[in-house]
């Protein structure tokens, strides 16, 4: 994982996941920090690329079927326009930790 800035904090790190890129789902690890959406693929990946999605671009977060019919996916659209879409197991979850950092990653501690 990247290093982290100043006053960042990691809610959640390691979560499997994979980003649907084209036609490869491109298996790795998606981190959760308090400014922004990590996603580390796996060495053995074709596309061996990250991402690194900042929290406060993020237009839209919402549950995304695979394939049209499968329950297990996230979309996250940005205020560019540009969408990702991942596959995580416990959906539900990990889209509450992302809206709540969002809503609470203009805050300046102390």
């Amino acid at each position: 994982m990247e290093d982290l800035r100043e006053n960042e904090y990691v809610i959640f790190k390691r979560i499997h996941a994979n980003w649907l890129r084209g036609l490869e789902g491109v298996g790795g690890r998606l981190f959760l920090t308090n400014q922004r959406l990590i996603f580390v693929p796996h060495s053995l990946n074709f596309q061996t690329d990250g991402v690194q999605i900042e929290l406060w671009g993020m237009s839209k977060i919402e549950k995304h079927q695979t394939w049209g019919l499968i329950p297990n996916g996230i979309k996250i659209t940005l205020e560019s326009g540009h969408i990702f879409k991942f596959i995580v197991w416990n959906r539900s979850k990990i889209i509450r930790e992302i809206i709540y950092a969002k809503r609470t990653d203009d805050i300046i501690p102390g």
